[in-house]
């Protein structure tokens, strides 16, 4: 049975922080993650808060992350625009840099400190015991570690089996998305009932376009079809613009939920696996980059032997709030 310090289960951004964390420290780590390439099938995400650039500009790498978007004075509130040019920082701004773009550069630096990535693999089950985890792995393998840590969405399999809760409320609206390609030029912006269609590239403008439609009806099962994003659209704009061809058509609801503990003997959690809410703000892929480095030097410092065990409880201490406090934001706009 392969051994590794720290298993990582989920190569997306809270993951790959995490893992390059741990590497800057000296601690073995693998990453298990199923895709097979870093690459997404829309650009998901779209921009970085001003204390995820500082993060990362005090790793050293901010400015591969600056030189790929672009930077805007302004962030939202339930579509308010307020000006954080005087904030007391470096970085007073958001940077747009579209998910997709930020985790390839993140892939590339963790690639660099030479931690390696099992792909095309996920985690399947675990058995914990007072020195390790056993990790099973699809394809009959298994590793041994001495924490696992799931990055794994919020879906988490990781949280399912440690059986941690995670209360919260059922979703009360939903949206469908997609990046699409359209003959004629669209209504540009935000809808007043939420939603709205802009450029992929938002520097060139054209398309492809992102298009953010309210749904009539909660309930759904899977992912929408064409047909179902062209009806979506003639019902809203009274046309559907010509639509082509879709890249990436999903669907997102309002639903907030929050670990009721981000850690389990030796499993932690992190990122959407510790709490989903509404996308509003962008906070998603912010708040699992920085829960990441909160926890990767703790875990560096117990891996090493430097820090008592007991130094990890300080992560769900001092993340669990800010959890809360960005679920309660997001439910407000």
């Amino acid at each position: 049975m392969t051994e590794h310090a720290v298993v990582i289960a989920g190569g997306g951004p809270t993951g790959l922080m995490l893992a390059g964390e741990l590497a800057l420290a000296g601690v073995d780590v693998v990453i298990v993650e199923r895709r097979a390439s870093q690459d997404l099938d829309g650009s998901r995400a779209g921009g970085l808060h001003s204390r995820t650039i500082e993060v990362l500009d005090q790793r050293g790498i901010a400015e591969r992350f600056l030189s790929a978007g672009q930077e805007h004075p302004n962030l939202g509130f339930s579509g308010i625009l307020l000006d954080i040019s005087d904030f007391p920082t470096r970085h007073n701004y958001l940077l747009a840099l579209w998910q997709s773009h930020f985790e390839r550069i993140l892939a590339d630096w963790v690639g660099e400190l030479g931690v390696p990535i099992l792909r095309r693999c996920g985690v399947v089950g675990f058995a914990q015991d007072d020195t390790g985890v056993d990790v099973e792995l699809s394809g009959d393998t298994s590793l041994r570690t001495e924490y696992l840590v799931g990055c794994d969405g919020g879906r988490s399999l990781i949280r399912k089996a440690a059986g941690i809760d995670f209360p919260g409320l059922d979703p009360s609206t939903s949206w469908m998305i997609a990046e699409v390609e359209m003959d004629e030029e669209p209504e540009l912006g935000m809808r007043p009932e939420g939603g709205g269609i802009g450029p992929v590239n938002r520097a060139e403008g054209g398309g492809p376009f992102r298009v953010v439609l309210t749904e009539r009806h909660v309930e759904h099962t899977g992912d929408p079809s064409m047909g179902e994003l062209r009806e979506a659209l003639v019902a809203v704009y009274g046309t559907d613009y010509g639509l082509r061809s879709a890249t990436w058509i999903s669907r997102f609801t309002d639903m907030a939920r929050q670990a009721a503990s981000y850690r389990h003997g030796r499993v932690l959690l992190a990122g959407d696996a510790a709490h989903v809410h509404p996308p509003q703000g962008g906070q998603g892929l912010n708040t699992g980059v920085q829960d990441a480095v909160n926890l990767g030097w703790k875990l560096a410092q117990v891996v090493n032997k430097t820090s008592p065990e007991s130094l990890l409880d300080t992560y769900h201490a001092e993340r669990h709030p800010v959890g809360a406090r960005v679920l309660h934001n997001t439910m407000a706009q």
